[in-house]
């Protein structure tokens, strides 16, 4: 009817919607500093997240002898269960709108507490950020952490050692057109081939799934689409750089790679937010949240500052605006913000949810000029905080985990996808649905907005992408893309809209050119997990973190000339 399609701006006070003024999300809690969580969570298949992997498993590796390779043959096995407890279980409720939640101070009083600027900052309960029971980090048996990426590769001034990127395996364009893999894999000396290898990875994937579905029934759904000319690629290999190992934590949270320019990529590196300065190949550690001092060069000043330590988290998510504020996620539902331009961090844990992992996070803009932050919790919410105060102003529930919520660009609308087959399309402003999106057959965990606020697209783990015109839901997607092998963990439109980047689980990366329909594409491979894909702000740059335990590394693409230049008109 006509008021499910309506946008509605409502001011909440003390529960009761009253007429705004149309520039601010739904007022509601503050931001909790509860203590004392319990960091184990329930097992990914029974529709929420598993438990973090302990270091030693956290990537898998059959030392195959006859590649000689730390690349697993199947690599996308879920963490093994170590808890089943139905009570953690998410209820399938029949709502027709995210519920508005509303204060309560008999109920809420551990959830509605506000940053404070002088005693909560930086602080986060040691018994939520604590990797382990006995506090000490994991280590293998050469006391080295599982993807042997050593401290002494990122200098406390914001500069790197001189020589890392010239003696560890760096590929430059130049190199690669001169015969040189792209991630310095010695085929040469292997008893497979790349092309014989790509092959036995494809088909020996076996791709991870919550719910049982037929996957013939895509055959038919898919839309047909071809490759771009090799001669004009959307996008060109740049550089790859083993300074920086791109890692994540959980197998289906793939949000780690964010970019600010060009030449600035963010990755994360061992619970380190990690900067990569691509122009100068230089690295230094941002956001250290493994139990160190954060220390790097002001944006405003140039001058290198230490922003305060920060207690250990188990990073699960991060993102960057291209302002360059840095925000991270952690397993217990910890959320940590810095902002370079002033110094100013700020950390909570902002949910009592035993499960309450922060799954994803967004910065968007409101109508009223203001930056939002978005969080995505597995305690089926998500929170928009005003990021000059940090306050909560609003909080939506769902009757599922959330994995992602996108905002579109005028701050209205959010799609939102979870534990769920549907997707929503949500009013910002009051929590209502709008539409509900059918058709992928098992949990998303990707969307994405076209920056012309009436394409958006979500990505499952039916392996399928699907893009959507939000004037006409009722008609279901406009197409479906299938990907290669495995699950679509991360989705990214250019800031032109002119493609749009889809990410696997492992090897693949899927470019998309929208002006062509979506029916021509670029495919990036490469071998090993995929961490997170970033375009830089002016979509001149694409870079993609590959975690692997020997070629962990940051890939960079440059916008091809003849197939990826801006269409004049």
């Amino acid at each position: 009817d006509d008021a499910a399609e309506e946008t509605r701006d409502v001011e909440m006070d003390d529960g009761e919607g009253a007429p705004g003024d149309g520039d601010d999300f739904v007022a509601a809690s503050t931001m909790p500093t509860q203590t004392g969580a319990a960091r184990l969570v329930v097992d990914a298949r029974d529709g929420a997240r598993a438990p973090p992997p302990d270091d030693d498993d956290a990537e898998d590796s059959d030392g195959d002898d006859d590649l000689d390779l730390d690349l697993d043959d199947a690599p996308h096995a879920p963490p093994s269960a170590t808890t089943t407890d139905a009570t953690t279980r998410h209820p399938a409720a029949d709502a027709s709108e995210a519920e508005e939640v509303e204060d309560d101070d008999e109920n809420d009083s551990d959830d509605d507490a506000q940053f404070d600027a002088d005693a909560s900052r930086h602080r986060i309960p040691p018994s939520s950020a604590s990797a382990s029971d006995d506090g000490e980090e994991d280590e293998d048996e050469d006391g080295t952490s599982f993807l042997d990426l050593r401290h002494d590769r990122y200098a406390t001034d914001g500069t790197s050692l001189t020589t890392f990127h010239e003696t560890h395996g760096d590929t430059s364009a130049a190199q690669a057109r001169a015969g040189r893999d792209v991630q310095g894999i010695p085929w040469d000396r292997l008893q497979f081939t790349r092309e014989k290898y790509r092959a036995k990875r494809v088909a020996e994937y076996k791709n991870y799934a919550n719910l049982d579905f037929d996957a013939s029934a895509l055959d038919g759904a898919c839309a047909r689409t071809r490759a771009c000319a090799k001669r004009a690629p959307f996008f060109e290999f740049a550089h790859n750089t083993r300074a920086v190992r791109s890692n994540f934590v959980h197998f289906q949270l793939r949000n780690l790679v964010w970019a600010t320019s060009k030449h600035d990529a963010y990755v994360m590196s061992e619970n380190k937010i990690v900067h990569w300065n691509a122009s100068r190949k230089r690295a230094s550690v941002v956001l250290d949240l493994d139990g160190g001092a954060s220390s790097a060069p002001n944006a405003a000043t140039g001058a290198t500052s230490t922003h305060g330590d920060f207690p250990r988290i188990q990073v699960s998510t991060t993102c960057v605006s291209k302002d360059g504020v840095v925000a991270a996620g952690g397993f217990a539902g910890e959320l940590v913000v810095l902002d370079q331009r002033s110094g100013r961090s700020d950390a909570a844990r902002i949910t009592s949810d035993d499960n309450g992992i922060t799954n994803a996070i967004e910065f968007v803009g409101a109508r009223s000029g203001a930056e939002i932050l978005v969080s995505s919790n597995n305690d089926m919410m998500t929170r928009f905080y005003d990021l000059s105060t940090m306050r909560c102003l609003g909080r939506h529930k769902y009757p599922w985990a959330v994995n992602y919520a996108s905002t579109s660009a005028d701050g209205r609308s959010t799609v939102v996808v979870g534990d769920s087959k549907e997707a929503w399309l949500v009013d910002v402003a009051t929590g209502r649905r709008i539409a509900t999106m059918e058709g992928h057959l098992d949990f998303s965990f990707a969307a994405a907005w076209h920056p012309n606020g009436i394409l958006f697209a979500t990505g499952n783990q039916d392996t399928t992408t699907k893009v959507w015109d939000a004037r006409c839901l009722g008609r279901g997607s406009l197409l479906t893309l299938r990907g290669t092998m495995g699950a679509i963990r991360s989705l990214r439109f250019t800031s032109d809209g002119r493609f749009l980047a889809a990410a696997e689980p492992a090897d693949f990366v899927h470019v998309y050119d929208v002006d062509a329909g979506f029916e021509v594409r670029q495919s990036l491979d490469h071998f090993g997990e995929t961490a997170g894909i970033g375009f830089s702000p002016d979509g001149e740059s694409l870079f993609v973190g590959v975690a692997d335990l020997t070629y962990g590394s940051v890939l960079e693409y440059s916008r091809g000339r003849r197939g990826g230049g801006a269409v004049v008109v």
